[in-house]
């Protein structure tokens, strides 16, 4: 991957789950974190998390989609721990 995030964020591939775990599918979306930023604290490569749709920069590159979030609780809702999504 050529995009390293900078600071607190993080670079999240878009993942599909069958049944919303967190709510309504229009207010969260899940992904799996690729890469993380230089001062990262909770959040480490390979995690899946929740997180909210609102605010978050979209990136895409081909006909790939990936999003940059920065790790904080207003956007992180959750880390996912389910053997399926990861």
């Amino acid at each position: 991957m050529l995009i390293k995030p900078f600071g607190k964020n993080l670079l999240v591939e878009p993942v599909e789950v069958k049944s919303p775990i967190l709510g309504d599918k229009s207010l969260c979306e899940y992904g799996k974190v690729i890469a993380i930023g230089t001062t990262t604290t909770e959040i480490k490569v390979g995690n899946v998390i929740g997180y909210t749709v609102f605010g978050v920069n979209k990136l895409e590159i081909g006909a790939e989609k990936y999003y940059l979030i920065p790790e904080t609780d207003e956007f992180i809702l959750a880390i996912i721990e389910d053997e399926k999504l990861a």
